[in-house]
């Protein structure tokens, strides 16, 4: 370690260079305890110094012991210590699966107090590299600077590796609508296999409502009012952590305030919701409703749809569900020389319904409610490319005036 740095310039005492990493160094001995502080920018090293000084003279002990604990070990006493304290649940879930992903098994294993900016960017780098989305960066961001802003608040670390950390706003990947012809395909095919036709009634709601899968998923025949042929939406299936809350499945409330919607009701959804009810009699398996910190409240077994266990849907399932009926399609179109079937995932329907509300001319507004979000300009984000073709369609009836 050298006591000048790469420039010549002088370091003060306590502060030193390593040459080799092109890092600074400051170090303390504390109650016989060493602290040391490390930086790539001698400003920034200074920086941290002021601070640790600072706070020595207001008489702040720092946690040595706790230091020597790995960024796994301080995060999982977090977890149970603060994580679930006035946090919604699936909050928490969400901490602990994208820790448990991109963390755990990297930099996890590291002592916190080693953690570096520079460790969190590559993590940052290689998500990006791996297509992953804006929001789950994001996410992962703010649960590690939850972590590090409690380690920092327990006198285990000086700074937060991961302040200012650079996200780069990854290009999003354009949603697409599901070909009308091959929901044709698709419905005909359900409603007439013997195998799958129970499950039709689910595709002819979720086709024709806009609901997100979650919200299907969570619907209770008490939600349906066939007299003003509306649908009310007020909850929708999470998935958790049985380690962490008991369960793994639950009924809770919805993404937000403005997914507690009235919908309207169609003819064909009134009628095929009549049938189905006369049909489907037998006992569903209960499944527990939640509040937002996880606590089970009740249980209700009156689901509209169940799977074929009877028990509640939940995403993953649903999706291996389209996912066979799409493959044992093709495999007959294939022998038959027939017009093949697209994958498609449940939210697609979704986007679906938008783009055939819209293109008959339904106002963005109205179409926003009936989805659920919080204001027409998240409609209009997320489905750019309606916006688009309005504008062509725009341009075609100006270019066709004509002005004698």
């Amino acid at each position: 370690m050298a006591r000048k740095d790469a420039n010549g310039r002088n370091l003060k005492t306590g502060e030193y260079y390593d040459s080799k990493n092109n890092r600074y160094q400051f170090r303390k001995m504390i109650d016989g305890k060493r602290i040391t502080i490390t930086s790539d920018k001698l400003a920034d090293l200074r920086k941290q110094e002021n601070e640790l000084l600072c706070r020595l003279d207001k008489g702040v002990v720092f946690d040595n012991k706790r230091a020597k604990m790995t960024l796994n070990e301080y995060f999982d006493y977090w977890f149970g210590t603060y994580a679930r304290s006035g946090r919604k649940a699936t909050t928490c879930t969400n901490y602990k699966s994208y820790y448990n992903t991109y963390i755990r098994e990297t930099i996890g294993k590291k002592a916190i107090v080693k953690i570096t900016k520079l460790d969190c960017q590559r993590i940052i780098n290689e998500m990006v590299e791996n297509g992953k989305k804006h929001s789950t960066m994001l996410n992962l961001k703010c649960c590690l600077n939850k972590v590090f802003e409690s380690a920092i608040d327990e006198d285990i670390l000086m700074k937060n590796p991961i302040k200012n950390l650079q996200v780069p706003n990854t290009e999003r990947k354009k949603r697409t609508a599901i070909e009308y012809s091959q929901i044709e395909i698709f419905m005909n095919y359900v409603r007439n296999s013997e195998k799958y036709s129970k499950q039709y009634s689910e595709f002819v709601v979720l086709f024709n409502t806009g609901m997100r899968i979650g919200e299907l998923a969570a619907l209770t025949w008490d939600c349906i009012d066939f007299e003003n042929n509306t649908i009310r939406i007020d909850k929708t299936v999470n998935r958790y952590r049985k380690k962490d809350f008991g369960f793994t499945v639950a009924i809770a409330s919805p993404k937000s305030k403005t997914s507690t919607r009235v919908i309207p009701m169609s003819n064909d959804v009134r009628k095929i919701l009549l049938k189905h009810k006369l049909l489907n009699i037998q006992p569903v398996e209960p499944v527990p409703v939640v509040d937002d910190y996880g606590n089970i409240k009740r249980k209700i077994s009156n689901l509209v749809f169940v799977n074929s266990q009877r028990r509640v849907w939940i995403e993953p399932n649903f999706l291996a569900l389209i996912n066979r009926i799409i493959k044992n399609y093709n495999k007959a179109a294939d022998r038959e020389h027939k017009e093949r079937i697209e994958n498609f995932c449940p939210h697609m329907a979704r986007h679906t319904y938008t783009t055939l509300a819209y293109s008959v001319g339904a106002d963005v507004k109205a179409v926003s409610e009936i989805l659920g979000h919080a204001s027409t300009s998240v409609t209009l984000d997320t489905y750019t490319h309606l916006t688009d073709e309005k504008k062509r369609q725009q341009e075609e009836v100006v270019k066709s005036i004509k002005v004698l």
